[in-house]
């Protein structure tokens, strides 16, 4: 219980510094969302990928580096809104329902890659064979960060980190 209480007093004292760190790092998943949009979805739905985006190259490099930052950023993200839960702020309800979508995230980083998606919709061998709708599934559950990107923004930028 000790532990757990200074974590609390460490988190009153870096509030501002940790909700701007959890803002920058989450908000980056913007990046991977346009390439799981611009490469995956649109090429599935259209056959075709957005010009410029290839499976090889110094973008698609940047992407997958962009693609790793999403583990500290749902470590940041989760710290922000657990410690928001538990502290019982206003809106905890919506902390809550936030906390959970980036829950979420982190079960479908073990279960379902982009590299598994990819691989079910373009007929590349795959030791992990999923149906197609499991695949878009993944693909619903990547998008359920930018209801906490938004809500960051607000905190962050728009209120300044002020209560």
């Amino acid at each position: 219980m000790m532990a757990i209480q200074k974590l609390v007093a460490f988190w009153h004292r870096y509030e501002n510094l940790n909700l701007r760190i959890a803002f920058v790092l989450i908000s980056l998943q913007l990046i991977h969302l346009y390439w799981l949009t611009a490469d995956v979805v649109i090429k599935r739905i259209a056959g075709d990928s957005s010009p410029g985006l290839s499976q090889s190259g110094a973008l698609f490099i940047f992407f997958i580096v962009i693609d790793y930052v999403e583990i500290p950023a749902l470590v940041a993200g989760l710290a922000y809104y657990a410690l928001s839960v538990y502290k019982r702020e206003e809106h905890s309800t919506k902390n809550a329902l936030l906390l959970a979508m980036l829950a979420v995230q982190v079960f479908h980083i073990f279960w379902i890659t982009d590299e598994v998606v990819y691989e079910t919709f373009f007929g590349s061998s795959s030791a992990v064979e999923i149906p197609e709708f499991a695949a878009w599934v993944a693909i619903l559950i990547d998008y359920l960060e930018l209801p906490v990107i938004a809500d960051l923004f607000y905190r962050a930028i728009i209120r300044g980190g002020k209560k």
